[in-house]
């Protein structure tokens, strides 16, 4: 079996890859900036050093370049040693092997890969790690707005809220001169929801993004009530019209043919309460909106086996492993052999890095997530159920045929 996924590795490691899902800025975002190893060391990775007893405090030290390197080092270098064996510290490790000319971040090569990473931190950066080293095509990134360079390479997915927001009678009124539309009632408040949507996708949003949680479904007549104390200036139930916008939005969303990724599960630092972004809330909104495409983001972990049985239940849902390869490698090749008897694989998105700045961290989490589609599926190999080149045509869909299917990328991507 190591012969035949070694094989397999080998092929897929040369593809073209859609990359599902990251926070990616402009490329002048990170080299207008001062980096270091430290900063490998952000954006999730720094959640398992805090988790191991690393203070919120002295790991903000660490990121302070006013301080000098070896002091901000000592600061994180007992707790990187409680967590190098983590998917997050894997992904570092991999990085610098690749980009830095080390086997490792350690106490002997912090101040090596600072000097090579700031020298390297230059134009260029995102077309020699994400296009030379990678093989992306396409980045689908989140930065709650439109990117203003390298639109070839990233193309932006949007927050619900950007749309889905009352503010206040003011900003309404702003909104509805923009749109040719005065704002006097919730369905005025639509209208132009309808008209921002259709300009985000004429400048080339492919999506919005919302999180799961517990949604109610608020009647139209309860939204007007509510909305027209907003603009009498009264106290409302900002959550029952925030609420009957999004049931809205995502059916706007379905009239322009946006896709609509949903963050669930596991929550982006530390301290949070995962069980209130469960992938089961999002069971009603599914039932409520069967014509809008739904894209759920990082396997729903730790629900990963719930998150199967929604996308085989719900034509409207795909699956997307985003962030999962390095939040647990052996859960998400767990959770992808049984998606794979669950569901159909061209449903299941592969890869999606979820790193800002730290750009490298998304070679070494696609490393990792190579490994894991590969090993999956050269056991089903191995096992009799597929062939080599059905395995093949498997992970091609994976990282490549599914994102562009879904996101409608075949005029972007050439």
């Amino acid at each position: 079996m190591a012969g035949l996924k070694q094989s397999l590795l080998d092929e897929v490691s040369t593809w073209d890859i859609i990359d599902c899902h990251e926070h990616l800025p402009e490329e002048s975002v990170r080299t207008g900036s001062v980096v270091d190893a430290l900063t490998l060391l952000s954006h999730y990775t720094h959640n398992d050093l805090i988790t191991a007893g690393l203070t919120r405090a002295d790991y903000d030290r660490s990121q302070d370049h006013s301080l000098p390197l070896e002091e901000r080092w000592a600061l994180v270098e007992p707790y990187w040693e409680r967590i190098r064996f983590t998917g997050y510290a894997r992904a570092v490790t991999l990085a610098v092997q690749r980009f830095y000319g080390c086997d490792d971040l350690s106490g002997d090569t912090y101040q090596v890969i600072s000097e090579r990473m700031q020298a390297a931190n230059t134009p260029g950066l995102y077309d020699r790690v994400l296009r030379e080293a990678c093989h992306l095509r396409a980045c689908l990134t989140q930065i709650g707005r439109f990117p203003t360079a390298n639109r070839d390479l990233l193309i932006p997915i949007l927050p619900c809220m950007n749309f889905a927001a009352a503010g206040g009678r003011e900003q309404l009124e702003q909104r509805g001169a923009a749109a040719g539309v005065t704002v006097r009632t919730v369905a005025d408040l639509v209208a132009v929801m309808r008209y921002e949507v259709g300009q985000a996708k004429a400048l080339g949003a492919v999506g919005l993004k919302m999180v799961s949680r517990k949604l109610t479904n608020p009647a139209a007549s309860d939204a007007q009530h509510a909305f027209g104390k907003l603009m009498d200036d009264y106290e409302y139930d900002q959550g029952l019209l925030a609420d009957y916008l999004l049931h809205e939005l995502l059916e706007i969303a379905a009239a322009e043919d946006l896709v609509v990724a949903v963050h669930c599960g596991l929550i982006w630092t530390n301290w949070g309460d995962f069980t209130q972004t469960d992938p089961q809330f999002m069971v009603p909104v599914l039932l409520a909106h069967q014509r809008t495409r739904f894209d759920l983001y990082h396997a729903g972990i730790p629900w990963v086996r719930e998150t199967g049985v929604i996308g085989k239940t719900f034509p409207n849902v795909w699956l997307n492993l985003c962030w999962c390869h390095v939040i647990s490698p052996a859960m998400t090749i767990s959770a992808l052999n049984e998606w794979l008897d669950l569901m159909p694989y061209t449903k299941i998105l592969g890869f999606g890095g979820d790193y800002g700045r730290p750009v490298e961290k998304v070679y070494g989490h696609l490393r990792l997530a190579l490994d894991n589609l590969t090993t999956v599926l050269a056991g089903r190999v191995e096992q009799g159920q597929m062939s080599e080149s059905q395995a093949l045509t498997v992970a091609h869909a994976w990282l490549w045929d599914n994102p562009l299917e879904l996101y409608r990328l075949k005029d972007r991507v050439s």
